[in-house]
């Protein structure tokens, strides 16, 4: 299980699998991502070069060096670099030909990496180019594997040790809604004993879920279909202004809409309540100030 969440054996693995930075492959695949980007650079200059044109000579030779030591970086047992063209001889052919898709393009590949050297660099076309850039390319991904293999691996390690605090917060939040049951206003209709007129124009309305009129005693009442045990109302009242207003709030049960029963009662100013009493059968749940007031509330919870 501990393997699992902290992969401190799989990160050993991982980087076993790199090259040493001190030793000559480590090196050489430094040298390896630097020409990729001065490559880049050169293929695509944000200010243009001196020339106008497109440096062919100068692409191929950059691309000729990055082959040069995509082969020494992936050749963990060299202790000296040999010339290109002996790399190329020593190199299995599977793994060239994997590098350039197919005999065809294997071998115009050859050709511009050791045939066109020197002056004969500057004959080189766009195909040759581009051949020996995505021969390139592929070297450096085979290359590359490792490195995204250990970004993987950490990667997992941080993904399965968060979910540990996140498994932790999902069971409370179970826990808590199996303890404090489920919220039966939240697909119950409601009915108020007004309506503002000028909620339709006033933003504040909106972050509202009761607003009255001015009147004596303003209620809103939830309907919760049949009856049910109740036990617990959360109220959150509006906090911007007027907290006053709301006071004294009482909560009431019934089965009719005729006859009330109050089973709570708050009498001092809040910005939440949780009123609790004991499990009360009832079909309807009011809340109702019990003087001439407005009645606003932003929420309300049934449980």
């Amino acid at each position: 299980m501990r393997e699992w969440f902290w992969r401190a054996a799989a990160l050993r693995a991982a980087r076993a699998h790199l090259p040493r930075p001190d030793e000559l492959p480590g090196r050489a695949f430094e040298q390896v991502r630097l020409l990729r980007a001065v490559a880049r650079q050169v293929s695509e200059p944000a200010d243009g070069l001196t020339s106008g044109g497109r440096p062919r000579a100068v692409l191929l030779l950059l691309y000729r060096d990055l082959v040069y030591w995509a082969l020494i970086a992936g050749r963990p047992d060299l202790r000296d670099a040999p010339t290109l063209a002996a790399l190329w001889r020593q190199t299995p052919d599977d793994e060239l030909l994997r590098a350039a898709g197919s005999a065809e393009n294997l071998i115009a590949v050859q050709r511009a990496l050791l045939d066109l050297s020197g002056p004969g660099s500057l004959d080189a076309t766009a195909t040759d180019t581009t051949r020996v850039r995505e021969f390139a390319a592929a070297l450096l991904r085979d290359l590359e594997a490792p490195h995204r293999h250990l970004k993987r691996v950490v990667a997992q390690r941080w993904i399965r040790m968060a979910a540990i605090p996140t498994a932790i917060i999902a069971a409370v939040l179970i826990v808590r809604t199996l303890v404090i049951g489920p919220n039966l206003a939240a697909w119950a209709p409601f009915r108020v004993s007004s309506s503002w007129p000028q909620c339709e124009i006033d933003e504040t309305c909106n972050v509202l879920m009761v607003h009255t009129s001015s009147q004596d005693q303003p209620w809103v009442e939830f309907d919760l279909g049949k009856p049910k045990p109740v036990r617990r109302v959360d109220v959150r009242n509006r906090v911007d202004c007027c907290e006053s207003y709301c006071i004294p709030l009482v909560v009431e049960v019934g089965d009719d809409r005729v006859h009330w029963k109050q089973v709570a009662r708050q009498n001092d100013i809040f910005s939440k309540w949780t009123a609790r009493f004991p499990p009360t059968p009832a079909r309807y749940v009011r809340l109702r100030v019990t003087r001439p007031t407005s009645l606003f509330l932003e929420d309300v919870k049934i449980r």
